[in-house]
């Protein structure tokens, strides 16, 4: 048996990194994107850039290119001459841009990177004030501190507090400019970054939208903060956590001057860019290939996949928790409505089936059938709509949802019974819409189980009708129902998605529900890792369970 449970274990982890790829592929398909929905808003109202969002997406690892325009330098007196830098924009703005409906002077402006050689990244960063500057980056970095960090809008000035490294915030306007810095001065006097100023460019709208909202400044404060040379940076990540790097050569700054975009377009929608002091061939847009978005994608899944292999599922990006705390704070008021609809569903379907096919082809068994058949046809949003227009808004019986009454502060059992008296509606759709399945599966295996050769030797020797059924007939009609195994403990502890819905029960369920209609990636491939997990399990104690209740399996091979 051990080898067999080995073997069964290892086939598993295969299947489970199938399922996964395929549920994180077509979850990424989806039509939604939380983060995107999330800050479609700011990024109408220019209070956040293109740029922004694609850095809170790659630290999240959800980033998928859509397009890029290409800068490409022609200057033999720099040594990145020939470089390509490229920034990431929408398809959609570029047809609002060949359109007229979009400024390109607008559409350029930004930060171009090229790819990484031998440890180096170039950038051109084209600002709103009509200025350049290139320069050149060392990726090289080591690990200074790292730790936590939160927002608290009601003061500015005190509002970013990380843990182990003190400072002072501000907001510096840069005169006649658009943009401006938001600046972190390290008071840490027995430490060696104390004094050490670090910035990050954002415009002036942005800054003043984010004031006062703990939200719009966490969004705002998110990405790199660096010194003017380079050599330290600062990243906050979306997820509540900082690290403060020290860069081996940082950021050079190469050349600088003035740009100009010009007005009119060539055949290809593309635009003419000069810089003074650099030359720069036209700037050009090409949209991302299929393979740079498969690319993005797998890398996203390999990501997500070396975290989870750590016990990381990443954070839900709806609730701003770890994914396994959001699982954990909600599977249990599942776990408790299933279980007790489970031990209905059975207490009430396997007597139906018994009694069904004891007594075939008599009006009892087509009763029975009939109205599990009933059961089983209505849909679970139809048959919950039901009782709730019945029982809870016509007769006034029951409450229409939730968990407790609202504005109810009662503890102890009092609590316990308004949380019963509001379960009983949700009970009752998942049992009345379960038992026809088990019912069937119970008369289908009881009629072929007394059809058999021993049961007719039984009856012969006497005994009576009910040790016959009850005791002869009845466990090897539990051997086939062993199957049902495998999905109890995913139907357990997973909740019922639509009925938690329907009810607005906050159970796991309705919580993963939420994370499919709002695009929550970490959380849509926990939850669904979690039920993969609990469905493997679940087959190999079914698989246990044959061996325990019939005698001729051999779990050897």
């Amino acid at each position: 048996m051990f080898k067999y449970i080995v073997k069964r274990l290892l086939l598993s982890i295969v299947i489970l990194l199938g399922v996964s790829l395929i549920i994180y592929v077509l979850a990424r398909l989806m039509p939604v994107d939380y983060i995107d929905g999330l800050y479609n808003a700011q990024l109408q109202q220019g209070t956040m850039t293109l740029d922004q969002v694609n850095q809170i997406k790659r630290n999240a690892g959800l980033y998928t290119p859509d397009g890029f325009l290409i800068i490409t330098v022609d200057d033999e007196n720099v040594e990145c001459n020939g470089k390509q830098f490229k920034r990431d924009v929408l398809d959609v703005d570029h047809q609002r841009v060949v359109g007229g409906n979009y400024a390109a002077s607008e559409w350029y402006r930004g930060d171009y990177y090229t790819e990484q050689e031998n440890g180096v990244t170039w950038e051109i960063t084209l600002k709103r004030n009509g200025t350049y500057v290139l320069y050149q980056r060392t990726s090289g970095k080591s690990r200074a501190k790292e730790g936590n960090y939160t927002v608290d809008a009601s003061a500015f000035a005190s509002s970013l507090k990380m843990a182990g490294l003190n400072g002072s915030l501000g907001y510096v306007i840069n005169e006649g400019d658009s943009d401006g810095f938001l600046q972190f001065t390290v008071s840490d006097p027995d430490g060696e970054f104390d004094g050490v100023i670090l910035r990050k460019s954002v415009s002036n709208d942005s800054y003043d939208s984010a004031l006062g909202n703990s939200d719009a400044l966490k969004n705002l404060f998110v990405g790199n903060w660096e010194t003017v040379d380079g050599s330290l940076r600062l990243t906050l990540k979306q997820d509540g956590t900082f690290a403060l790097d020290e860069m081996d050569a940082g950021s050079t700054p190469i050349s600088r001057g003035n740009y100009t975009v010009g007005t009119v377009a060539d055949d290809n929608g593309n635009y003419e860019l000069s810089l003074s002091n650099l030359g720069v061939k036209s700037i050009e847009y090409r949209k991302a290939t299929f393979g740079e978005k498969a690319g993005a994608v797998l890398g996203g899944y390999f990501s997500w996949l070396w975290n989870m292999m750590r016990g990381n599922f990443g954070r839900s990006l709806m609730y701003e928790k770890p994914v396994t705390t959001v699982i954990s704070d909600h599977m249990w008021i599942s776990f408790i409505i299933s279980l007790i609809a489970l031990i209905l569903e059975f207490v009430i379907a396997i007597p139906l089936g018994i009694t069904s096919a004891t007594h075939q082809y008599s009006v009892r068994d087509y009763t029975v059938t009939v109205l599990t058949m009933i059961g089983i046809s209505f849909p679970s949003f139809f048959f919950a709509a039901l009782l709730i227009q019945l029982f809870a808004n016509t007769l006034g019986w029951f409450p229409t949802s939730g968990l407790v009454g609202g504005g109810s502060s009662a503890t102890g059992i009092v609590r316990f019974g308004d949380m019963a008296w509001h379960l009983v509606l949700p009970m009752v759709t998942m049992v009345v819409l379960s038992i026809g399945g088990t019912m069937r599966y119970t008369r289908t295996n009881m009629l072929e189980v007394l059809n058999s050769d021993y049961i007719r030797t039984a009856r012969a020797k006497g005994l009576s009708e009910k040790r016959v059924v009850y005791v002869h007939a009845f466990r090897n009609t539990l051997i086939p129902l062993m199957t049902i195994l495998a999905g109890i403990l995913p139907s357990l502890f997973g909740g019922a998605m639509i009925t938690e819905e329907v009810f607005a029960i906050d159970g796991i369920g309705r919580i993963a529900y939420k994370s499919l209609a709002k695009g929550d990636l970490p959380l849509i491939m926990g939850y669904n890792m979690f039920l993969a997990i609990l469905t493997v399990i679940g087959t190999l104690l079914s698989d246990i369970m044959y061996a325990v209740v019939d005698p001729r399996v051999k779990l050897t091979k």
